[in-house]
């Protein structure tokens, strides 16, 4: 992602010696919807003597955003920029928890029955995305998104912990311009589809997640 971030800000440089527009800065918040849904399936424990069985678990958490942008406008009111939103935050409200018969060996602190604890937390969102004008102060958006996933399992002897991933997305948009005292301003509604996560443990169990959001944005920025 970073790669391609540099390329992009490369490529709005140089566009700038060619086409007339303006560079804008500026913040965004946004009231979000997080929907994320996933599978584990294990191979022991509670299975019955190694057999595998599976975990289903949906959440939706209503939220706010804060993201940073940058951007080219040109002249023709399209838009091409970059958005980060800073900081972490966990995909569920809370920790999901389950009991189950321990996979360590007997005498450990891992026999018996032992309390699974699993969640998640999303970092480094970053979209870049292009605004085309509709119907003068209208505009539609369509962007590459991607985002960090860490796994916040507990850790219990002989059971297995999940690594973290990153995964891609997609985002569309539909929203509107003004502008006031100087500013630049843009009301929208958005809509990103990450790809399917997929991890593997350390034991052979498995997990399958999907995450989307959906945004009510408003954003201010400053052009030069």
């Amino acid at each position: 992602m970073k790669k391609l971030i540099l390329t992009v800000l490369v490529s709005l440089g140089l566009t700038t010696a060619s086409f007339a527009g303006s560079f804008g800065i500026g913040a965004s918040g946004s009231l979000a919807l997080v929907g994320a849904s996933g599978t584990e399936t294990t191979t022991a424990g509670t299975v019955g003597g190694g057999t595998a069985d599976k975990h289903d678990k949906s959440v939706d958490e209503l939220g706010g955003i804060g993201a940073v942008f940058v951007d080219y406008q040109f002249d023709n009111g399209i838009a091409i920029g970059i958005s980060h939103v800073p900081g972490s935050a966990e995909v569920s409200g809370s920790k999901h928890e389950r009991s189950e018969t321990a996979q360590g060996v007997s005498g450990t602190d891992a026999s018996g029955d032992v309390t699974r604890k699993a969640d998640a937390e999303v970092e480094n969102f970053n979209t870049i995305y292009v605004e085309y004008p509709i119907g003068g102060t209208g505009f539609i958006k369509a962007g590459f998104s991607q985002i960090d996933v860490n796994t916040l399992e507990n850790t219990v002897t002989d059971s297995g912990t999940y690594g973290n991933d990153t995964v891609d997305g997609y985002t569309i948009g539909l929203g509107g311009r003004s502008e006031f005292a100087g500013l630049f301003t843009s009301y929208a509604v958005e809509y990103t589809d990450f790809s399917s996560l997929d991890l593997t443990s350390t034991t052979g169990n498995s997990i399958s997640a999907d995450i989307d959001v959906l945004e009510v944005k408003i954003s201010v920025g400053k052009r030069f």
